[in-house]
Parts: C-alpha cells; sequence; structure tokens
C-alpha cells in the first residue's frame, strides 16, 4: 500500500516512518510512505505557501495553488482515482470502521495542513475524505497523518508480525478489549483469573466478552449503545458453513454461528431482542427457502434487525417475509459467492454492517 503525504515537514514524516513496526513494512515492502514538500511546488521564488486570511484575522492560511500542484504530483504516482484524506480536527473522528474501509485502498493521498488552515476552495476541489484524530487542535496535520498510517498499515498482509494480531481488532465490534495477563501467574500480590488458567476455551471466551462488556460501559458507554449481539444462522450445503463463519468473525468475536439444517435447533424456543443482531446466511439453492415457515417456527424476534445473504441465485422474498411476521426488521440481502466465501466480499458485507451500527441506523 502506498501513502503519499502531503507536508511542509517530510523530514518528520520520514523520521517516525523509518522506526518500529511501520519502519520494518517500509524495509519489506509491504508499504511505501513518501513525503511530498508542498513548498517544492510553491508559486513564490521564496518557496512561500501561505498569506493573509481575507477578512483579517490572527494566523496565516495555506495557499490554494500549492496545495492543488502537489496533489496533482501525488495523483501522477498513484493514480488519478486515489482518495485524498484531509487531517483535520474539523470532521468525524476516526473509528476502526472508517480505518478497514481506507485499508482497501490501494493508495492514499493524506494532506496536511498548518497555521490556520488550507484555502477551502482547494479543499473543496480535492479532498475526498476528513478526518480527525480527537477533538482538539494541533499544530499540523503530520500526526494525524501518522496515525492514519499506523492504524491504517495493520491490515496490509504481513505488516505485522503476527498475521492472527489484525484478524479482529479491538473496536471492531464497538467494545474495549479484555484484559491481557501474562507470566508471572502472581504478581505484587494479584493472581492471574483462574479461568484463563482452566484450559477451557468456552469458558475462556464467555470471560473475556463478559470483561469487555464491563470495560466498555465503565469507560466508553457510548461504544455500547453501537454494539450488538450477533448470532448467525446458516442452512444449506455445508460449505455455507465456511461463510457464515468468516461473516461472523469480521462482526465480532463473541458472536454464535448455528447450523439451521439441523431439527433440534430448529425445535429449541429460541428468543430475540431488539439489542440483538441476525444473521441469516441461506447457500446456494436455486430458490428460496421452501420450509422457511417450518424452519423458523420457534425463532422470534422483539424488533430484531437482521440480514440475508444468499448463495447464488436464492431469493430473499419467502424467508424475507416470514422472519418479519415473527418480529424481525429487515435489513436487506445481499447475494454472496459462497464456494469457497469471497475474502473481500466478506470483508466488504461486514464493513456495510459495522457502518450503519456505528452511525445508529440498526
Amino acid at each position: 500500500m502506498n501513502f503519499e503525504v502531503l507536508t511542509l515537514f517530510p523530514d518528520m514524516i520520514r523520521q517516525a516512518a523509518g522506526t518500529s513496526v511501520i519502519g520494518r513494512a517500509v524495509k519489506n515492502g509491504r508499504i511505501a510512505v513518501d513525503p511530498i514538500n508542498i513548498r517544492d511546488y510553491s508559486c513564490s521564488r521564496h518557496m512561500r505557501v501561505d498569506d493573509y486570511p481575507y477578512g483579517g484575522g490572527a494566523g496565516m492560511v495555506m495557499e490554494p495553488e500549492p496545495v492543488f500542484r502537489a496533489v496533482t504530483e501525488a495523483k501522477r504516482r498513484v493514480g488519478e482515482d486515489t482518495r485524498v484524506v484531509y487531517l483535520t480536527p474539523q470532521a468525524e473522528v476516526l473509528t476502526q470502521t472508517k480505518v478497514e474501509e481506507l485499508a482497501g485502498e490501494p493508495s492514499l493521498i493524506l494532506l496536511c495542513g498548518h497555521y490556520e488552515g488550507i484555502d477551502e476552495r482547494v479543499l473543496e476541489e480535492t479532498v475526498t475524505d476528513y478526518v480527525s484524530i480527537g477533538d482538539y487542535v494541533l499544530t499540523g496535520g503530520e500526526l494525524g497523518a501518522l496515525v492514519l498510517i499506523d492504524a491504517v498499515s495493520r491490515f496490509v498482509p504481513g505488516v505485522l508480525g503476527n498475521d492472527e494480531s489484525a484478524d479482529f481488532e479491538s473496536l471492531q465490534d464497538n467494545l474495549l478489549e479484555y484484559p491481557h495477563y501474562t507470566r508471572p501467574e502472581i504478581w505484587h500480590g494479584r493472581a492471574v483469573p483462574e479461568v484463563l488458567l482452566s484450559g477451557d476455551h468456552g469458558k475462556v471466551e464467555d470471560w473475556r466478552h463478559g470483561q469487555s462488556l464491563i470495560r466498555t460501559k465503565a469507560r466508553r458507554p457510548d461504544l455500547l449503545r453501537k454494539s450488538r449481539r450477533i448470532r448467525t444462522i446458516w442452512f444449506g450445503d455445508p460449505e455455507t458453513e465456511a461463510a457464515a463463519a468468516a461473516l461472523t468473525g469480521k462482526l465480532t468475536r463473541c458472536g454464535t454461528v448455528e447450523n439451521y439444517n439441523r431439527k433440534t435447533l430448529q425445535k429449541r424456543r429460541n428468543s430475540m431482542s431488539d439489542r440483538d443482531l441476525l444473521i441469516l446466511v441461506e447457500g446456494r439453492s436455486g430458490a428460496d427457502d421452501p420450509d422457511a415457515a417450518a424452519r423458523f417456527r420457534n425463532l422470534s424476534g422483539n424488533g430484531t434487525p437482521f440480514f440475508l445473504f444468499l448463495g447464488g441465485g436464492a431469493d430473499d422474498r419467502c424467508t424475507a417475509d416470514c422472519l418479519q411476521s415473527k418480529g424481525f426488521c429487515f435489513q436487506g440481502a445481499v447475494q454472496m459467492d459462497l464456494y469457497p466465501p469471497s475474502e473481500e466480499a466478506v470483508r466488504s458485507a461486514a464493513l456495510s454492517i459495522r457502518k450503519k451500527l456505528e452511525r445508529g441506523e440498526l
């Protein structure tokens, strides 16, 4: 992945991008971080890029032409359709969902402002995304750009030493990460929780999910309002299970995946609340489920949102109508290639759901 960073302080970018995980990724060719000095595109022989603001006021404003020329050069290097991200406090705060969305791009152009900002006209003409790293003001956009590079690079294959480290990141399901422990077993009189020493992976996962809920409620209750308990059910050919598991894994650490081909599950009474989210994955059958009414006879919702993911050619009408009659709220259907599931299709589908959760649309 390529990061073209438009800045007045290229050395600041070079130094930070040459250390730690990012430095290793650059050295190994996993990512490229190329600072472009906006002063090199100045219209002044003195390399000046700022001027006094119209209307008066303190400070200076970066001129539009040097910025435009720098953006043009960056696009020449990495492509005309490359997204241009302006780092500014006047934007929505960066989230893990936005990070993963940007990580799907082959290249990004990051624009770092200074002084009182950049002439609005060039922003309107060139910028595609406005990103803030927090509700505070810095002297320039370079630190924000470096934060974005670090966060996005974690999703680039091979950047992290442990490939599993980025399989599911903290905050992807709007929950803070659970506490971590290592040796020694007892430190300063404080013991590692017994459940982590039990060897029972099911109990460990339940404990971790519970700790995530407790920590999020205490420290970030705003996130908890955007989080839902996810339950995925699938039916059809056995290969469909791979799609169900992959999709659930992209949405949450603690979701359940159930095989609704099994009569025992169909007979069990299951009620879901308006704080749950149902994901229904239907195998490639060429037609809608003819047994929907019988299959879901004991499944009920209470304003519970649900999505349908369908194998090639399946129709959503009977299944959607059946579940809506049982208290579920249909959010849409997506056709997917389930044999095997396309990683990009699964990532895109999960990302669209997380965006809805983040915006409070579910």
